[in-house]
């Protein structure tokens, strides 16, 4: 029964059976992915988790123990600071500090009563504290003001002392001088006392320097009783007593000292339970997120395991199918059908080759075969190609070769059409160069060497034109060459002109030409592009016989990267029917024997190798226009 079940594999074919291994392989990797993906997904969570909620509360309660710190150095700042400006600042520093450790309290978790009323008692005692400072240092402001008036009270007292008249017993004035000073030095020094003791001790000894002084001046003179002396001492001694501004000045500064010391310490205190509970907080987090750690570690042990545990089944697997059954079955027959092909595309053609089974590598190799078959075939039909091919070659390179020579024909006739005007434009400088050298020899008998110079100079000039008229004959009859070169074209126009110029006069043609000397040269071969302005010049010259004026333009119009040339004539014009068929050969209205009917057929030919394009409107009766389209060489 199980082998009735299996019969079905080997019709599966290659494909079908690594499809199965893919399937079983792909399945494993996809539970190391399941696998993978929870343990990613769980760590993100937790990571999120402690984003949200562990990692701001401990940037808070970092931040927390940063603020304690600088309430902690700036609240000593109330009471020693040198200015009220100081303390100013310092208080604006330390009530910030207070209200972003109220805000960033409301970050931490576990934020609850107790956190408030710290935050509560800590900006409490700040302000009690600042509070007690400005007070203390209204009562040195006052305490001051006191020691100033004391000071030119005394001097006063002293110096009445000092001139009092009548009282003969100068030791008695000079032990009242001398406590005075004493009382002077005791005020002095309770203004400095830094304790109650210290106080109360000062003015007890002020209490009885001033029953001294009294008790030495009743036995002043009389006139010192009743005087404003004796109200100036009294005041002076008031001061000294337990009655005066003076102590009750000291007494409240002293007060307002301890209440500082209480509240600075309050205040401190009250700090470190903050940091206290923001440690606590700081030691629990930490403590939580250390154990979640462990636990997600620990998970991606686990899950790692498992995904080696898969993975090195899933390699195990891929080792097995490959080894037996690609390495065997498979890549074995595909290796030799390798060789087939390359033994094929070496043009071994009658390699044998083997087909084995019934999957893709024997319907693989029936295409192979089939593949032989038809590159015995495409042999034999590329062998029968070639030889076309061959005859095709010679036949253009024979076209090529009669063209060139017909080219050639249509120069010579043009030429032939000249040669009347050419004739006469040789034989006009020979016939004159003959009467110069007759007058030069009659001058030379003479021995008149002036003039025989300057008819040496007609004659040199004569010859030079003959040159030049020959050589501009021997260019354009000339082979043209291939290449595509870089044109002036208003060279070539002035060229072809010169070729014309007496059929022209001859024919009293008139030209319209301007060149230009911005015009950019063109793409082309000067010999080629001047015999095609000789034949539109040429047909020109036949369009206009029947005209009273004969009239022809000649216009270069440079447009972005082409050139149009632009021949126009005022002769009898081109029938619109006729238009389509002026470029075909052997095209011609001329009588018999005048024209073959080739130039505008070889003109169109000559621009078209050019890259250009040749163009023709006409209005009959009105005259035509010859367009050549060129390309600009700098736009190539």
């Amino acid at each position: 029964m199980k082998k009735q079940k299996m019969r079905w594999l080997p019709h599966l074919g290659i494909g079908g059976r690594l499809f199965l291994a893919f399937v079983l392989i792909s399945s494993i990797t996809i539970l190391v992915s399941v696998l993978s993906a929870h343990t990613f997904l769980n760590l993100r969570d937790k990571l999120q988790l402690l984003q949200q909620q562990d990692i701001p509360g401990l940037e808070a309660a970092a931040r927390l123990n940063d603020k304690s710190r600088l309430i902690v150095a700036t609240a000593p700042l109330l009471v020693t600071a040198e200015s009220n400006v100081l303390r100013q600042q310092a208080m604006a520093q330390l009530s910030d500090a207070i209200s972003s450790m109220d805000v960033l309290m409301r970050n931490l978790a576990d934020y609850d009563h107790y956190f408030r009323e710290l935050i509560a008692q800590i900006s409490n005692s700040v302000n009690l504290l600042y509070q007690s400072v400005e007070r203390r240092e209204q009562l040195n402001r006052e305490q001051q003001l006191q020691s100033q008036r004391i000071f030119p009270l005394f001097n006063q007292v002293i110096a009445g002392i000092e001139q009092l008249p009548g009282w003969d017993n100068d030791s008695g004035k000079v032990a009242v001088l001398n406590k005075l000073h004493y009382f002077a030095g005791l005020v002095e020094k309770a203004a400095n006392d830094t304790t109650f003791n210290q106080l109360d001790y000062t003015f007890l000894r002020l209490e009885v320097m001033e029953a001294q002084i009294n008790l030495h001046l009743s036995r002043a003179p009389q006139r010192f009783f009743g005087s404003e002396l004796q109200a100036q001492l009294n005041r002076l001694l008031i001061i000294g007593n337990r009655s005066g501004d003076l102590f009750k000045l000291q007494n409240q500064q002293l007060d307002s000292r301890y209440q500082q010391s209480y509240l600075l310490q309050n205040s401190l205190d009250h700090i470190r339970q903050l940091a206290a509970q923001v440690n606590l907080y700081t030691d629990s987090t930490n403590e939580r997120i250390g154990n979640s750690l462990k636990r997600e570690i620990a998970s991606i042990n686990r899950n790692m395991q498992s995904s080696l545990v898969l993975s090195l089944a899933s390699f195990l697997v891929a080792l097995a199918i490959s080894w037996f059954y690609v390495r065997r079955n498979v890549l074995q027959r595909i290796l030799e059908l390798q060789h087939n092909m390359r033994s094929i595309a070496s043009a071994k053609l009658d390699t044998d080759i083997r087909i084995v089974g019934n999957d893709e590598v024997s319907s693989m190799a029936r295409d192979l075969k089939h593949f032989q078959n038809t590159a015995i075939e495409v042999e034999r039909t590329n062998k029968r190609l070639a030889a076309e091919i061959e005859e095709r070659v010679q036949a253009e390179k024979q076209l090529k070769e009669t063209q060139n020579e017909l080219i050639q024909a249509a120069k010579l006739a043009a030429l032939g059409q000249l040669s009347v005007g050419i004739t006469h434009e040789i034989s006009q400088p020979l016939t004159a160069i003959s009467s110069h050298l007759h007058i030069a020899g009659l001058r030379l008998a003479k021995g008149e060497l002036q003039a025989v110079k300057h008819t040496h100079s007609k004659i040199a000039s004569l010859l030079k034109k003959t040159g030049l008229i020959i050589r501009h004959l021997k260019s354009f009859t000339h082979r043209a060459g291939t290449e595509l070169l870089a044109v002036d074209i208003h060279q070539v126009i002035g060229e072809a002109l010169e070729l014309m110029s007496n059929r022209l006069r001859d024919q009293h043609c008139q030209i319209c030409y301007a060149p230009s000397a911005d015009t950019p040269a063109v793409l082309a071969e000067p010999i080629r592009l001047e015999q095609v302005l000789v034949n539109l010049l040429s047909n020109a010259i036949d369009a206009t016989q029947d005209c009273a004026k004969r009239d022809i333009t000649i216009k270069v119009i440079p447009k972005t990267d082409l050139l149009y040339l632009q021949v126009t004539d005022n002769g009898i014009g081109i029938a619109p029917e006729h238009l389509t068929a002026v470029f075909n050969p052997f095209y011609t209205h001329r009588e018999s024997g005048e024209g073959l009917g080739l130039g505008l057929s070889i003109s169109e030919s000559i621009v078209q190798g050019f890259g250009g394009q040749i163009q023709v409107s006409s209005t009959l009766g009105s005259g035509s226009c010859f367009t050549v389209i060129l390309k600009l060489a700098e736009a190539v």
